[in-house]
């Protein structure tokens, strides 16, 4: 059966090699296509392969007509029509945190119904959207105001969670702990709020303060299981002990909480980077700055599945050639292998000296 690559999914499997201009096969006949399978064939612009006409799962395909869209309509359209809406949902929960947070700077309780229902469509839409999460990150908005950092905290708290397997029921957990972890920074003073982490003298225990009071306003929620309501307490632990309000070591802390401390500790830095190399410096950073203070584990995972979204993007290198990411190396997500406009594969790790200076989706910018 011949099959546009658009219209494949995971779990096709391949009846034919395919072959770019290499003597050996691009991927093997008999392959069960997975999303770096797709990824690469996206990349090398293939455009449509032959696969067998049962899944690898036994279901039988049925048979689409073979589309073959032009230069112009291909990732341009899809962004249109899918990323669009989801914008619109994403600014519709940024709008409504911020009207939570003044609430609670009135002192209001948490709501949890009302915030659930204004919070859970974009927590949904964005994990299952992977296209949208990409463009999304690309664009650096989780740096534009408290509102949009707190609920990017819970996007990739829950993204991670889903690529640790965890149930449903627990992906939306602990994306509503991230989005609710600094919910307590409603009772700083107004002279702190706005401040970007220099805090002094008695500045620095009020900011510290503010992980306990998110917990207090969490702790009596019903339908907030513990975990969740541990992430909230614990996501400024460390493993190594040096982390705050309780100093807990690594054995102490929960699943939930070292994954939160991962992508706070992301998005503290996003705010600090440049343009130049995002997101790939902020990635190189925490794992060089809190190697042995977050999990190790987590945090190889955590960067090696964010920089998985970026296969299929373009890039520009400091020697100014530019590219397609093609593959993560697993060891070195921050290095990844690049096909050149040329369709030289470039290895960055095997060319250290070479950086890539920019990410950028171009069919996003048309």
């Amino acid at each position: 059966m011949q099959l546009a690559v658009q219209s494949l999914k995971p779990g096709y499997v391949l009846k034919k090699d395919v072959h770019v201009k290499a003597v050996r096969p691009l991927i093997k006949s008999g392959t069960i296509l997975n999303e770096t399978h797709l990824a690469f064939l996206k990349a090398f612009l293939i455009k449509e392969v032959e696969i067998e006409s049962v899944r690898a799962d036994g279901h039988r395909i049925k048979a689409q007509p073979s589309v073959h869209p032009d230069e112009h309509s291909d990732h341009g359209i899809r962004l249109e029509v899918e990323s669009g809406p989801v914008n619109s949902v994403y600014q519709q929960a940024v709008d409504a945190y911020k009207i939570f947070f003044e609430h609670w700077q009135s002192g209001a309780s948490l709501n949890i119904g009302e915030f659930r229902k204004e919070m859970m469509p974009i927590l949904e839409e964005s994990l299952n959207d992977p296209i949208w999460m990409t463009d999304f990150l690309l664009k650096k908005t989780m740096v534009r105001s408290r509102a949009d950092r707190n609920i990017t905290l819970g996007l990739l708290s829950g993204f991670l969670g889903k690529k640790m397997n965890f149930s449903q029921g627990d992906v939306y957990q602990i994306g509503l702990a991230g989005m609710l972890a600094d919910c307590g920074m409603a009772k700083l003073p107004p002279s702190l709020m706005n401040k970007d982490g220099n805090y002094v003298g008695s500045e620095r225990a009020l900011y510290e303060k503010h992980v306990l009071d998110s917990y207090k306003m969490v702790k009596s929620v019903p339908t907030l299981k513990e975990d969740t309501m541990l992430a909230v307490i614990q996501h400024h632990e460390r493993e190594d002990g040096s982390g705050f309000p309780l100093h807990l070591t690594g054995d102490r802390l929960s699943l939930f909480g070292k994954i939160l401390a991962i992508c706070d500790c992301f998005l503290h830095n996003a705010t600090k980077s440049s343009e130049a190399r995002w997101p790939i410096e902020v990635l190189d950073r925490i794992r060089e700055k809190y190697y042995g203070k977050l999990s190790n584990y987590l945090l190889d995972k955590f960067c090696n599945e964010l920089m998985t979204l970026f296969i299929g993007m373009d890039v520009i290198l400091s020697n100014n050639l530019t590219g397609t990411i093609v593959f993560i190396p697993e060891k070195n997500p921050t290095k990844p292998v690049i096909r050149l406009e040329n369709n030289e594969i470039f290895s960055q790790a095997s060319n250290r000296a070479i950086q890539i200076t920019r990410i950028y989706n171009r069919a996003a910018t048309k």
